[in-house]
């Protein structure tokens, strides 16, 4: 196998992870994507990278936005600023991956055209409201736990798709999104529940789902296939309206952590969210939830939902979200 090609498990639902190389373009949200399919631990490597998302966007006509991720030795993308902006590239958000690769740190590179760029006084609010958050503390999984159970409901994993549960969670997403960066419709429901993914949901009085979380699972095998990296995205958040503001987010979060961490080799997943950056209690909830914000994504696919900030038009910029393993809070969860 090449180096440049990556062998690619699909776990998750086609085009959300974004896992696959060379990068593609992504008609329904205008935008080239990939994620690099070997180690960046050189200035040679980093070029050939640079070479190939060159040669997806000279085939990529009218896009407005390019959104790579790669694992890079730490310290290699800071003397590549420049050769990034040549290519109209800067790193919007970084975290520490030495946990799947020791000695890296996954960054996200990307670059919007001009009729793509955030409005600046947005962005300015959104940050200040990512800042607020710094001083909110992780709960306890046992408090987070009491607190959904004192207001009536419990969460559970789903392990099929009954019609009953896959009729819920489409009046579900269809009632939280007006615009969603992939097409919401009976079919792309039961595709979440029937490909592996990890799927949590939280029921008011044991019956109908009001609230969900899927965590996308993608394996990646990069650097020709010599290497095995667990991607799990947290994401499609959704709570119904009348049921909003008790603590179920934050308690699927934590419950996917744990349940991912639990299993073999959790301790090396990368698990990271995406969360809408115009919508404050999502970001509220993964803080909570003892997760670190690393960066945002400006304009980075389609998603039109209720809005804190007054942002416009059918894209919304993103806030990157990781749990680092090992930080102390896991044993919280065997109290």
């Amino acid at each position: 196998m090449a180096l440049g090609e990556a062998i690619i498990e699909r776990k998750a639902k086609a085009g959300s992870v974004g896992a696959v190389w060379p990068p593609i373009y992504d008609s329904h949200n205008n935008r080239v994507k990939g994620v690099c399919s070997y180690i960046l631990d050189s200035q040679l490597h980093a070029f050939a990278m640079l070479n190939q998302i060159k040669n997806t966007k000279a085939k990529s006509n009218g896009h407005t936005r390019t959104t790579i991720r790669a694992f890079a030795a730490k310290g290699l993308v800071e003397d590549l600023k420049g050769k990034l902006g040549e290519h109209g590239l800067e790193i919007e958000a970084r975290f520490d991956a030495g946990n799947a690769l020791k000695g890296c740190e996954m960054v996200y590179l990307g670059g919007n055209s001009c009729e793509r760029m955030p409005d600046p006084v947005v962005l300015r609010q959104e940050l200040q409201g990512i800042d607020a958050l710094q001083s909110i503390p992780p709960v306890n999984y046992r408090d987070a736990m009491e607190r959904v159970e004192k207001n009536g409901y419990a969460i559970s994993r789903l392990s099929g798709s009954e019609q009953k549960d896959a009729d819920d969670l489409l009046y579900l997403y269809n009632e939280a999104y007006q615009k969603y960066t992939f097409e919401i419709t009976e079919d792309s429901v039961k595709g979440m529940l029937n490909n592996g993914n990890i799927v949590i949901v939280g029921r008011y009085g044991n019956a109908d789902i009001v609230s969900a979380l899927i965590a996308e699972h993608c394996q990646l095998f990069i650097n020709g296939g010599k290497i095995k990296v667990d991607l799990f995205e947290l994401s499609d958040y959704a709570t119904r309206k009348d049921h909003r503001g008790n603590g179920l987010i934050t308690l699927m979060q934590m419950e996917a952590i744990k349940t991912i961490r639990r299993m073999e080799k959790g301790y090396e997943a990368i698990i990271y969210a995406e969360d809408r950056a115009a919508w404050t209690p999502v970001n509220r909830s993964s803080k909570k939830a003892g997760m670190k914000y690393c960066g945002t994504l400006p304009k980075h696919c389609v998603l039109e939902s209720d809005r804190d900030f007054k942002e416009q038009g059918e894209y919304e910029n993103l806030n990157v979200w990781v749990h680092t393993p090992g930080n102390g809070r896991e044993q919280l969860w065997n109290q």
